[in-house]
């Protein structure tokens, strides 16, 4: 019966050894989830799970493998001798001892279906929180007293949210209504009160950016200082995935448009930057648009009218960029010349800069008028995230 319940759970282990090479890029764009949680089936009388699950995303679909224990405490009595002086005066007596005890545990391999990472919009509309649903097997198992441990395979189903709170970080809810599959009778009253679970969450696995030598260093010698700050621009953009798209944003709290992301991810990293695309677009070294000669962490800017840049994005190299996007939904990563999408970046771009790491002048706030529209590239396939 271990091995029938615990089988899913080691399934799920092997699928998502194996998922990162089979989702490519895309996976860069849906990032991993791992949650730290705890969970209690109504009534409150209930076993108190803590457990831990991970979770790999493909666009809006997503596998999850996760567990909980119940652990509580037993008390015993502990026959014990305590003896006077030299041995005399000896008394026997009980001395309470005690253990900790695995009472209860579960383990789920779900399939998730998250729509806000793929519907335009809906995640701003619903005040940054993500909704999900989700369908699993696994298997639940209890420790008797004075009987042989029992455990059962079930499938089950619920709902949930997600919300980002700073960067990476992010809080999740859900109810999961439990089933047997097979029939037990220690298990009958399982299927009749949802579990609910609260956790942390953490994002990570966005892609990695190679680190290249700086501005005019000769091959073989790269200015290590350079290095640096471009894979802190990187890092730094890297970790704002998701953050939803809103036009004349500047602040991760409420979004970004493209030259407000730019502007905030380059303020953390100790420059300062205008605030359109149009005057970034002023800063720095003029970079040619030849092959090869883009670095990562060079601004990108695109135009659509094909001459006045409108758009800005960060270079993120092998033809990436990262931005904030109305089309993709918010910040994101596409490529240049893949699909329609990135032909149609690639076909807008007009000019590239480099921003040496030192303060560059910020100007004045433009009026809100004045600010870059939205881009107009076509939705990623199945629309933005």
């Amino acid at each position: 019966m271990w091995r029938s319940a615990l089988a899913p759970a080691f399934a799920g282990i092997m699928f998502l050894s194996v998922t990162p090479p089979l989702f490519g890029q895309h996976a860069a764009q849906q990032p991993w989830v791992f949650q730290a949680f705890a969970a209690r089936k109504q009534p409150s009388g209930s076993p108190l799970f803590g457990g831990m699950s991970l979770a790999g995303f493909h666009r809006a679909w997503g596998l999850r493998v996760g567990g909980g224990v119940d652990l509580h405490t037993e008390t015993s009595a502990v026959p014990a001798v305590a003896c006077g002086p030299y041995g005399y005066g000896c008394r026997s007596f009980a001395q309470d001892h005690t253990n900790v005890v695995l009472d209860t545990w579960s383990v789920n391999v779900d399939l998730l279906f998250e729509p806000a990472r793929v519907v335009p919009g809906l995640r701003p509309v619903l005040l940054g929180f993500s909704p999900y649903g989700f369908v699993g097997i696994g298997g639940y198992g209890v420790h008797l007293v004075d009987d042989p441990d029992t455990s059962i395979a079930t499938w089950s189903y619920g709902v949930g949210a997600h919300h980002n709170v700073y960067g990476p970080l992010g809080l999740q809810a859900e109810a999961r209504w439990l089933s047997p599959i097979e029939t037990n009778n220690r298990f009958n009253g399982l299927r009749h009160n949802p579990e609910y679970r609260v956790g942390l969450a953490v994002s990570f696995g966005g892609p990695h950016h190679a680190k290249t030598p700086a501005p005019n260093a000769p091959p073989g010698a790269p200015d290590e200082s350079a290095v640096r700050f471009a894979s802190a621009v990187l890092d730094m953009a890297e970790s704002y995935l998701n953050t939803p798209y809103l036009h004349g944003g500047a602040i991760p709290s409420t979004g970004f448009d493209a030259a407000g992301f730019v502007q905030y991810v380059f303020g953390q990293a100790g420059v300062s930057l205008p605030r359109t695309a149009r005057d970034i677009a002023k800063m720095g070294e003029n970079v040619p648009l030849r092959i090869g000669a883009l670095r990562p962490g060079d601004l990108v800017f695109f135009a659509g009218n094909h001459k006045n840049p409108d758009h800005v994005a960060i270079y993120a190299g092998h033809d990436r960029i990262i931005h904030s996007t109305k089309s993709g939904g918010g910040v994101r990563y596409d490529v240049l010349g893949s699909g329609d999408r990135g032909g149609w970046f690639a076909d807008h771009l007009v000019s590239a800069r480099r921003i040496v790491p030192r303060a560059q002048p910020s100007g004045k706030k433009p009026a809100d008028d004045k600010l870059d529209p939205p881009d107009l590239a076509p939705q990623p396939m199945g629309g933005p995230r």
